[in-house]
């Protein structure tokens, strides 16, 4: 009896310890740079500025393009996203090696701001509405045609001579990740400061 009643106790005791470790694990977690509580914005500098340059938020037609400088319309969906958050998308092939990494890279970031960032995963098999937005967003290849994929998408709101207007930046193939998380981390930063004037 005595055998039993050590046991339990010893149950309940590593019940609470694993108990209270899960919870220390969760709370460890959340720091001051935490995506989902938006302190982070509060002391955020970003990386990239607005230009024509391979390493700024366009407002225009880039200059590796072939309308370099020319106004862009932008597609409705990407319009009516912005209405909510800054926009992500990335369109590529289920089975493309030469593509994988980045789609990848792009849904697990996708997935890790979800409460900032309207993300579209545009894989190209799925067919219907997906294909359709997929090859419509080639509009935004950087340097025209022929289009590869993975073509990643970073849209948000900036602001260039006293106007807010539409921001944005894209890539085909592979971006490293601390890059694509600086570009997103910085669509959500002037998203958050100028989305208010739009």
């Amino acid at each position: 009896m005595k055998i039993k009643l050590v046991l339990i106790v010893l149950i309940i005791i590593l019940l609470c310890f694993i108990g209270a470790g899960c919870v220390y694990h969760e709370n460890s977690n959340s720091d001051s740079n935490d995506v989902n509580t938006g302190t982070w914005l509060d002391d955020y500098s970003p990386v990239h500025d607005v230009g024509t340059g391979s390493d700024a938020f366009w407002i225009t037609f880039p200059s590796t393009s072939e309308n370099n400088g020319e106004t862009i319309n932008h597609l409705s969906w990407i319009q009516d996203s912005l209405d909510e958050h800054c926009v992500v998308f990335v369109v590529h092939k289920t089975g493309c090696a030469g593509c994988a990494a980045q789609a990848e890279r792009v849904i697990n970031i996708g997935e890790e701001y979800e409460e900032m960032v309207e993300f579209w995963d545009l894989d190209i098999p799925l067919g219907g509405d997906i294909e359709q937005k997929a090859y419509d967003s080639y509009l935004y290849d950087p340097d025209g045609p022929p289009g590869y994929i993975a073509l990643t998408g970073v849209f948000t709101y900036v602001k260039q001579d006293g106007e807010t207007k539409i921001g944005w930046h894209s890539w085909e193939g592979n971006v490293a990740d601390s890059d694509m998380e600086n570009w997103i981390r910085d669509a959500i930063y002037y998203y958050h400061v100028n989305s208010g004037d739009k």
